[in-house]
This record gives structure tokens, sequence and C-alpha cells, in this order.
């Protein structure tokens, strides 16, 4: 499957995903509140701290080797990935139960067996799925992930019935990992092997990079929730990370380009095919931020609304315009990386990952203790633009990083052309209900598209990619 088809898939994939996630959240905060949420988005983040402590950026390792590796080799590079994973998860499993009231205390819950379990099971699932995106399946391995969502959602809705609150969200996203797992393995290709101590050390030569890249992922996604959490309440925690879900949305096109490009973008360094790579890469600018520009127009305008209506959220709009911009520059900070990564450097990521893990710990903790949500927001803002210019230094040493600054201002005049329709329209129908707001989103979608459908070189491609 080519690139453009893959991507279209996992995009796709990841909308209908969020799509449910969405519907989900929303649901969770109307019926159980925004304390019982914010515990819970407090327990995933949690979760993704140690679950990435786990990994050790192994699952990066897997699918860079496999994608370079002939069929009988690649099942001892995932072997390899479980036996290394293994050391980590024994220490992390023991500090838990070492320091289980503390942890009980920091969650507002008792749930550290619960925790072990899930490190378990969603480190394997993270190691088997790089493996089958390694295969050059990523659009199969978009299509489990959404299928373990919907496993969740649904379960987490039955539990919530049956009445069991906040561990109706919890064994719905421990049940929704392990589906995915088992899907992942038997969807396989190749068949895991024993690895020799030459692949071992092979796959931690690379892992050892990435994992920490994998860190920075960490802080940038995670580090503002965990302040947050210490130093303000659960609702706090609720509104911010509810903004935060809504945001990514708009990098979707990003994260599924990076994903489907990065076995090819492999391939072609491999071959010394650098045009190639500078050709994806600038294309790949252009139609990741086709959707974050007009994003973050129409959120400017329907923020407050949007927050109050969906969430049942007094706050909030403002910190949903702050992320929704930061997404301006986490877009293309998402190809650059993921293309560093894919020509051989992930040591240069890794001095990135280094420093913009100290500053975001750093900004959060000086700012959110006295500015709350707007503080966490300042802190990613700031980390994701140092993040930004130092990547993109770094990757000119070796290619030419431009962009088709042509097709990125049309895209910004159609945004702001959209937003003022549906300024216009807030003030004949103001958005006062759910049916008035998704009325006002619509029309912005339909403006939006019809603007960008009067360009050329933007219709034909997405002819192209159907």
């Amino acid at each position: 499957m080519d690139i453009d088809r893959s991507s279209v898939i996992i995009y796709a994939s990841n909308i209908v995903l969020s799509l449910i996630g969405f519907v989900g959240t929303a649901y969770f905060a109307q019926t159980l509140g925004s304390t019982v949420l914010g515990i819970f988005f407090t327990f995933d983040a949690v979760t993704s701290v140690l679950m990435t402590g786990a990994r050790l950026g192994v699952d990066t390792g897997i699918e860079k080797r496999i994608s370079e590796t002939t069929t009988q080799q690649r099942g001892s590079y995932l072997t390899a990935g479980y036996l290394i994973t293994l050391v980590p998860i024994a220490v992390m499993s023991l500090g838990l139960f070492i320091l289980e009231s503390h942890v009980d205390e920091y969650l507002d819950v008792a749930v550290v067996p619960l925790l072990i379990v899930f490190i378990v099971s969603s480190t394997g699932r993270w190691l088997t799925g790089a493996a089958v995106r390694g295969e050059g399946r990523v659009a199969l391995s978009s299509l489990i992930e959404l299928f373990g969502e919907v496993i969740r959602i649904v379960t987490s809705v039955v539990l919530i019935i049956a009445g069991l609150e906040i561990f109706a969200l919890l064994y719905g996203v421990l049940i929704g990992v392990v589906v995915k797992f088992v899907i992942f393995y038997f969807a396989l290709s190749s068949t895991p092997s024993i690895p020799t101590w030459e692949t071992v050390r092979d796959l931690w030569r690379f892992s050892k990079y990435t994992s920490f890249n994998s860190v920075s992922s960490l802080a940038y996604n995670w580090a503002d929730t965990l302040v947050l959490a210490y130093f303000a309440s659960k609702t706090a925690v609720a509104v911010y990370e509810a903004s935060w879900k809504v945001s990514v949305v708009a990098v979707m096109a990003s994260q599924a380009l990076s994903q489907a490009v990065f076995p090819s973008i492999s391939e072609w360094a491999s071959n010394d095919k650098y045009g190639r790579i500078e050709t994806a890469l600038s294309e790949g600018f252009t139609y990741g931020l086709l959707l974050v520009i007009p994003a973050v127009v129409g959120v400017a305008i329907l923020a407050d609304p949007f927050m109050q209506l969906v969430y049942d959220f007094d706050t909030g709009g403002l910190i949903l315009i702050l992320l929704m911009a930061e997404k301006l520059l986490q877009a293309p900070r998402i190809l650059i990386q993921r293309t560093l990564t894919g020509i051989g450097h992930p040591n240069l990521v890794f001095r990135t990952a280094a420093l913009t893990l100290v500053a975001n710990v750093v900004l959060n903790l000086l700012l959110v203790p006295e500015l709350g949500s707007f503080g966490a927001a300042a802190a990613t803002i700031t980390t994701v633009s140092i993040a930004l210019v130092i990547q993109i230094i770094y990757l000119r040493r070796f290619i030419t990083v431009t962009a088709n600054w042509r097709a990125i201002g049309r895209q910004t005049v159609t945004a702001l052309a959209m937003g003022a329709i549906v300024y216009a329209a807030t003030t004949v129908l103001p958005p006062s209900t759910l049916v008035k707001l998704g009325g006002l989103i619509a029309l912005g979608v339909v403006a939006y598209g019809l603007g960008m459908a009067t360009d050329r070189e933007i219709r034909e491609r997405v002819l192209q990619m159907i």
C-alpha cells in the first residue's frame, strides 16, 4: 500500500478514534462529574509515565530494525524487545508496591495492582504494534488501535451503568489494551524467535537514544497534567485534559503522515534517496497543517460555548484556544522529529529531548503553582517552540528543509474567511444549545471545505489518495 493511501486510512481511523474518545469523554464528564474524570486523567498520566519507562524506546527501535531487516530475522527483534523490557517492568512493579500508600494518595484511589497489570499488558501492546508497523502494515495497526478504543468505551459505559464509577473507566482502559495486544500478536507476519546476543545489543544501541525521546514526548504530553494533579484540583486536571484531547485532533494529519512515511524514510535514507525525503517532508508540512489552521480559527470563536455545552465545564475556553494554537508548532515538529529518526540520527533527537525535558518540567514547576492551567499551557507552548527550532537546525545538516508557503498561505486565507462566516453566523444563531453549536461547526467545515476545493493542487491530491 502506498504512502498516500496508508496516510488516508490512518488519518480516517484516527479521526474516528478521536471522535469515539471525544463522545466517551463528554459522556463520562456529564455522567460522573469533573472530579472523577480528573482522577481518571491523573491515572492515565501516571500509567503513561510508567509505561514509557518500561518501553525504554524499544518500540521505535523494533519498528526501525524490522523495517530494514529480512523476514527471517524480524521475529528475533520483537523477542529481544520483550526481553529488554522485563527488567524495568520488574523494578517498577517493586517500586509501586513499596510506595503503594503514596501512589494511592496522589491518585485518590487504590489501584497499584491494576497499575502493574496495565504496565505489563500495555508494554506488550506497544512492542507488538511496533513490529506490525515495521512490517509495513501501518494502516492495519491504526485499525487495530481503533477497534481497541471501541472496546474501551463500550466496556466503560457498561460498567458505569453497573455502578462502578471510576473503576468503570479504569477497567475499560485495561480491557481495551489487552484486546489490542492480542490482535497485534496474531496479526504479525513474522514469528517471534530466540534472538542472538548481537540482536539484543543492536536493538538496544538504537533504542537507548529513542528511549529518551520517548521520555521527552512523555514530558510534553503529561508533565503539565502530573504537576497540575499535585498543585491543583482534580477538576482542574479534567478541564485541562479535556481541552488537550480536543486540540490533539488537529495534529492527526501529521501523526498519520509520520506513521505512514517512517518505513519509507528509513528505506530511502538507506539508499541515499534524500531528494524523496525532502519532497515528502515539504508535502507533509502542507497537509499536516491543513486542519490545524482552521481549527485554531474555529476554536478562537467557539471555545467557551464548546466547553460549557459539551463537557458542562464553566471554564476552559481560553485553555482550549492556547492548546490549539500550540498545535501550529507541534504539527511540523512531529514530522521533523520522525524524519531525523528515520534517516538514522536518533542521537540528535535525543539531545533535543534532553533539553526540552528539563525545560518543560522546570517551566511547569515554576508556572503551574502560580498560574494553574494557564501556566501549564504556557510551559507546553514554550517547550514545543524550543524543540521545533533545534530540530530544524539539526535536520538542515542533512537535507533541505522547505515548506510550500504559497499553499500554507492559501490555507490561512481560507481559514480566516471561514472564521468570518462563522462569527457572522453567531450573531444570528448564538451557540446556546448543542444543536446550534453543532450547526455552527458544520457551517465552518463546509465553508473551509468548499474554499479548499477551489485549490486545484489540493483537490487533485485528495482525489488521488481516495
